[in-house]
């Protein structure tokens, strides 16, 4: 896998208020997002796992981090060393990812999104879709120049430098190959009701089309993006 482009931020949108961070946990890569707040402070959606000292001084030194939010159930793993680089952050996290939370991440406590929900502004809409019985947020951020969707994880536009071999393989049988692409083994895990799922996307997206999605795994989408995701479903 190659290490080029891991752990540095990158700005999504002009202004630079929205970024996005990929970094490895292994086999394999994944995203982290950093949203500025009203504040000057920053909410970082999935926080990276074990980051060199940079990206945390990155944000440190562009107003600090105020709020880590666990989007799901599985991406934790980050949670605890941001805290130590910022004790003045708090955790985050839908209340149906509690119960794995409270096994898999014992030394973090969470708080429920509609503490957070009531600190952000209007342009910063946490969503849950219909039809899932594992919950993955939905982050719509709208800024002067673009829209950005956070996706989770029933997305990925990962290419091979984001897995070594046997991951693209066990990816290939797991229906969560490489491209931009809806995973149908990892709906397993998160969906309950299909038609509920899909329906409610399309609604989000004709309502909030996004210019830039970012999902859990993989690199952002840029070219179309909307269009791209209505192709999808």
């Amino acid at each position: 896998m190659n290490p080029n482009g891991l752990h540095s931020w990158q700005a999504l949108t002009p202004e630079g208020d929205v970024r996005w961070l990929k970094y490895s946990f292994g086999p394999g890569t994944a995203n982290s997002m950093a949203v500025r707040l009203d504040s000057g402070t920053w909410l970082v959606v999935s926080p990276a796992a074990r980051p060199p000292a940079h990206v945390f001084d990155e944000l440190e030194n562009a107003g600090g981090v105020t709020a880590l939010l666990a989007p799901n159930a599985y991406h934790h793993t980050g949670q605890l060393a941001w805290r130590e680089r910022f004790p003045a952050a708090k955790s985050y996290a839908p209340r149906g990812a509690f119960a794995r939370l409270a096994k898999k991440s014992k030394a973090v406590e969470y708080l429920p999104l509609a503490e957070l929900e009531v600190q952000l502004p209007s342009r910063i809409q946490l969503r849950i879709p219909d039809g899932l019985k594992s919950p993955d947020v939905l982050l719509s951020i709208a800024t002067p120049g673009a829209r950005v969707w956070w996706l989770g994880e029933l997305f990925s536009n990962s290419g091979e430098d984001d897995q070594v071999w046997l991951l693209r393989l066990a990816a290939r049988f797991f229906g969560s190959g490489l491209g931009y692409r809806r995973n149908s083994k990892p709906g397993i895990v998160y969906v309950s009701d299909s038609d509920a799922w899909l329906a409610w996307l399309r609604r989000a997206l004709g309502e909030a089309p996004p210019t830039i999605v970012l999902p859990a795994h993989g690199d952002c989408v840029r070219e179309n993006a909307a269009e791209r995701t209505q192709a999808l479903l």
